[in-house]
């Protein structure tokens, strides 16, 4: 994985999928209640992984939370 410093910051977009995903939506389900496709909260969320280096989901929300870039 790249490297990236404490500074990485998610998208708006980034922090909202997170956000449900945090609160046990699923990609589809968050698809629907953004009106975006399931393929592109997918992205999101592989986007973010990317820019936090973390390997999956739970992984994810924990170090954007940690990071302050959500809400706990």
């Amino acid at each position: 994985m790249q490297e990236i410093g404490k500074e990485t910051r998610l998208t708006r977009r980034e922090k909202e999928v997170l956000l449900w995903a945090a609160k046990g939506k699923t990609a589809w389900e968050t698809a629907v209640i953004l009106n975006i496709s399931r393929t592109t909260v997918l992205s999101h969320l592989k986007n973010a992984r990317i820019k936090l280096d973390t390997t999956n989901v739970a992984q994810t929300i924990a170090e954007a939370i940690s990071r302050s870039e959500i809400p706990s």
